[in-house]
């Protein structure tokens, strides 16, 4: 018999997660037992694939192609995110209950509050993606969303991608907005999106001097349809456009809840891609593609542990390749044979990237 979606169970393991990831308080052991217990029940995919490689090794992301695992099909859908489908015909698709949903709002406010620190100001940010509204189906727009809700100031920050690209007037205003009032400015988008931006703004002769603690978020590879860019050189582009010196990278999926943030500023990937860390509630850990062992140093295959998810299973193995070292995980990239990620290249089309 399948866990339903107002049982009293799912109610308090909602509860425990919102704890562990708003707070980092509880046991993330007992929480991954209960997600295991309730990912075998409700998907029986799911259980045949876990006694075939190993109870808890993450569900590939090629089986959210075209849909996947949803554990609660009695629960109302409430949103759905999609990949753009541009690196094939079958477009990867993930569903939200309302509980699922929820609990993906409080994973990344309460993340983007413990990483974008400001103790006595609320910075203008400014998302290089198109706004929830016009975007309702792609999650990074979501999450930038709850970034410029969460830490922002609400007066000034705003989207500033329209359906037709760049709105670069509304870009140009509320930075000189921001700098009017001495305001810090927290640049949030996908990785090309900078890229493109800034060879625009360079090309028009435009730059800044942002307030001090200004500074940036990209999210997303480093490579595009026709362009390769190392970690440093975009920090440099952004450095001369905006003048600020600031730099972080976020990662996320389409197919995770809460997005994970440098935890080091040290380059280990080629391109120079910074590690990210563990903690909590959950993070990313690298497996030997052969042995599916993990491995604590060294490259391997990519895998994301998530307890902001409820309405799939908890663990993603992606098509990414892992570094692990002594500061966390850095993600250089998908593996040879892997889909590029087609959510970053849609916004690459977007702002203004080679088609």
């Amino acid at each position: 018999m399948t866990i339903a979606h107002d049982d009293p169970h799912v109610a308090r393991l909602f509860e425990h997660l919102v704890r562990l990831v708003a707070e980092e308080d509880g046991d993330p052991l007992d929480a991954q037992d209960q997600l295991v217990e309730l990912a075998r029940t409700n998907s029986p995919e799911v259980a045949r694939y876990w006694k075939q490689v190993g109870t808890g090794v993450g569900v590939p992301d090629t089986a959210y192609k075209g849909g996947g695992p949803h554990l609660f099909p009695d629960a109302p859908v409430v949103r759905e995110f999609r990949t753009s489908g541009t690196t094939g015909s079958t477009r990867g698709s993930v569903r939200y209950s309302p509980l699922g949903l929820e609990l993906k709002r409080v994973a990344v406010t309460a993340r983007a509050r413990r990483e974008i620190d400001f103790a006595d100001v609320r910075p203008v940010v400014l998302p290089f993606v198109p706004s929830e509204r016009a975007a309702p189906h792609m999650a990074i727009a979501f999450d930038m969303a709850r970034i410029a809700e969460a830490v922002g100031d609400p007066r000034l920050s705003t989207a500033v991608v329209r359906e037709a690209g760049v709105d670069f007037e509304l870009l140009a205003q509320r930075l000189d907005a921001a700098v009017a009032e001495g305001l810090p400015v927290v640049l949030v988008g996908a990785t090309f999106a900078f890229v493109n931006i800034c060879d625009a703004l360079e090309a028009q002769g435009r730059r800044w001097r942002l307030p001090p603690g200004s500074r940036m978020y990209d999210g997303g590879g480093f490579k595009g349809r026709s362009r390769v860019m190392a970690v440093d050189d975009l920090h440099d582009a952004v450095g001369r456009v905006f003048g600020i010196e600031r730099f972080g990278n976020i990662f996320g999926m389409t197919e995770i809840a809460n997005p994970l943030y440098d935890s080091a500023d040290t380059p280990v990937g080629p391109l120079g891609e910074r590690p990210k860390a563990g903690g909590p509630a959950g993070g990313p850990r690298v497996r030997d593609p052969r042995t599916r062992e993990y491995r604590e140093t060294g490259p391997g295959l990519l895998e994301i542990t998530d307890y902001a998810l409820l309405d799939r299973p908890y663990v993603l193995l992606t098509g990414d390749l892992g570094i692990a070292g002594p500061e966390g995980v850095a993600i250089a990239g998908r593996i040879a044979g892997s889909t590029s990620r087609g959510c970053s290249l849609s916004l690459d089309e977007i702002t203004g990237g080679a088609a």
